[in-house]
């Protein structure tokens, strides 16, 4: 099973993306910032990551790139998800290596599509 760390301050957002995932058949693993995010991406070498970019401890383009130096988690897929409305926020995620950014409210079933493509699955979660 293909496990997804959700790295997201909100705690609605996690519950309602880990209730959604979990439907798709994967794993869940969650932090509510930044420095928490290292620990749970070093601890549970997750499939992919979805990134809020606003939090506290450091945003979501801080995690990327530690993500990125460390040997350990620098191949996992990153998606972002973010409430910004700002147009730099794109290419500052593709020049860290996102494979998407979703601006909050999103339809999560693009996202769960977007997660299934980053992870070389169908659209359906097979």
């Amino acid at each position: 099973m293909k496990k997804i760390l959700i790295v997201e301050d909100d705690k609605r957002i996690i519950a309602a993306l880990n209730i959604r995932l979990r439907a798709n058949g994967y794993d869940v693993c969650a932090a509510y910032d930044a420095p928490l995010a290292m620990t749970q991406a070093t601890a549970h070498q997750p499939d992919l990551a979805l990134l809020d970019i606003s939090m506290p401890g450091g945003d979501g383009f801080v995690v990327a790139e530690r993500l990125r130096s460390n040997v350990d988690t620098a191949s996992i897929p990153i998606i972002f998800i973010t409430a910004l409305k700002r147009p730099d926020l794109r290419e500052r995620a593709q020049a860290v290596g996102a494979v998407a950014l979703f601006e909050k409210p999103f339809e999560s079933d693009d996202l769960v599509a977007a997660i299934g493509l980053a992870l070389g699955r169908s659209p359906a979660g097979v």
